[in-house]
């Protein structure tokens, strides 16, 4: 996922019950789409998401592991699961 500044809805988390068991290990129960802003530069690339899984790695995604569940259970808590945008900012080292 190339660095710049990006948005999540909580309203477009979603869980993966209707995939095949075996994409559970790669992508975890949850998954939430993650939207770059027009200023930030993604050299043609997209469909990043936020998910979890038992597999560590990605192919461009921010993999959360086993720590999708806590990361669930802050936006659930926080009455988040509704229309709104938190800011997401990548940058490396």
């Amino acid at each position: 996922m190339p660095e710049g500044i990006y948005w999540i809805n909580p309203d477009e988390l979603w869980t993966n019950r209707w995939y095949k068991s075996g994409s559970e290990a790669a992508w975890g129960k949850y998954r939430i789409t993650i939207h770059p802003f027009t200023t930030t530069e993604t050299y043609k690339r997209g469909g990043f998401f936020i998910h979890g899984g038992k597999v560590l790695g990605s192919a461009g995604c921010i993999d959360l592991t086993s720590h999708i569940e806590t990361f669930v259970a802050d936006l659930t808590k926080e009455g988040a699961l509704k229309k709104c945008q938190i800011h997401l900012t990548v940058k490396y080292p």
